[in-house]
């Protein structure tokens, strides 16, 4: 229950702890993803590449699970308990999972507790003044403190320890209150806001580029830049840290397709080198300029919504559908261990998500808002 604990004190939000520490189980589980691949790899025999598919597997059902929940339920306590239950469980079969495809089978449960955990707090953060960035510090702020740990436990006994840590984890932010005051079921009431959909369609991309590359870049740190796994896991956690202190600076950032720019350009550096010290920079400036941005959006969202809450599922689930196919994209790629030609081909499809962004803050600066 640390971890969670630490979490809530660190962010200070004004959610309950208990939808807190639901969102860092969910941080926690995707903050792992990446220092699971090469292990998994190397003990279940499957190439590096379609390894990828594990995050494919469990993010296919997070998206599935976080667009449906805001339409078909109100939040409820069962769901949250319910949800951490799922993600605890199916982390506790892929410990133990012989294959790889019993282990892809387990991840997809494990995805559909992650998503509706996710809803929830993200619907929940719009009933605050700063919710949204209390929510998008928690993903940054678990990585810092989780990333060394789950480094050093990959290193020491292999990915099936990492997720009956996980496992552990969701168990024991089941202690934890919760209280969601009243959230609707958002059901087909939505905002026509044209621009709104071109920002939904642009946090999709924004996925699909940045998790193509994201995802390897554990593989990438130890293959391409010669560092040790303890080493990466701990530019994972400045990455973390740089992420959290862009959080609290987003109420008053702009410009949010700039701070994607910068994001697709640390992106290239990682695919690039042999430099463990330009890894860290690419690593430390993409949590920052990503987190920088990715609240800005959601806060763009809002501001032609019917209710606050309207399109936060839509947005986790687009995210997530991007997510499903970067690793894919990524695997692609990677081909042959060509980092240099996978981070082009993020870079790219980021670059593309952030013209779409550039497109809406200018029309919106220049059109009145009933018309956007």
């Amino acid at each position: 229950m640390s971890l969670p604990t630490r979490v809530i004190r660190a962010v200070r939000p004004q959610a309950s702890s208990g939808v807190m520490a639901g969102a860092a189980v969910v941080a926690a589980v995707f903050a792992a993803t990446p220092f699971l691949l090469p292990d998994v790899s190397t003990r279940l025999d499957v190439p590096l590449g379609q390894t990828g598919l594990l995050s494919t597997a469990q993010v296919g059902s997070f998206a599935l699970a976080t667009f449906l929940t805001g339409r078909l339920f109100h939040p409820r306590r069962r769901f949250h308990f319910g949800s951490l239950a799922l993600v605890a469980m199916a982390s506790i079969g892929s410990a133990i999972a012989p294959t790889f495809l019993i282990l892809l089978a387990t991840r997809v449960v494990a995805g559909v507790g992650l998503g509706t955990l996710t809803w929830i707090a993200w619907a929940d953060a719009t009933r605050f003044s700063r919710g949204l960035g209390d929510v998008a510090a928690v993903a940054p702020l678990t990585a810092t403190l989780a990333s060394p740990v789950l480094g050093w436990i990959t290193g020491q006994w292999g990915f099936r320890w990492v997720f009956a840590a996980l496992a552990s984890l969701a168990l024991a932010a089941m202690l934890l209150p919760v209280d969601f005051g009243e959230l609707p079921r958002i059901g087909r009431s939505v905002s026509g806001s044209r621009s709104n959909r071109f920002l939904l369609t642009a946090l999709s991309v924004l996925s699909l580029g940045g998790s193509a590359v994201f995802i390897f870049t554990a593989a990438a740190g130890q293959e391409l830049h010669g560092l040790t796994p303890a080493t990466v896991s701990w530019a994972f956690s400045v990455n973390a840290v740089a992420g959290v202190l862009a959080t609290r600076r987003t109420a008053r950032s702009g410009h949010a397709w700039l701070w994607l720019v910068v994001t697709a350009a640390s992106a290239i550096v990682v695919g690039f080198g042999s430099s463990g010290f330009l890894f860290f920079v690419a690593m430390t400036t993409w949590g920052f300029a990503f987190w920088m941005a990715i609240p800005g959006i959601f806060r763009l969202i809002e501001a032609r919504a019917i209710t606050p809450s309207e399109r936060i599922g839509d947005a986790q689930a687009l995210m997530a559908v991007g997510r499903v196919f970067g690793p894919v994209l990524g695997g692609l790629a990677l081909a042959g261990g060509q980092f240099g030609r996978l981070s082009i081909a993020g870079a790219c499809v980021m670059f593309t998500g952030a013209m779409i962004v550039a497109g809406v803050e200018l029309s919106r600066a220049r059109a009145p808002a009933a018309t956007t």
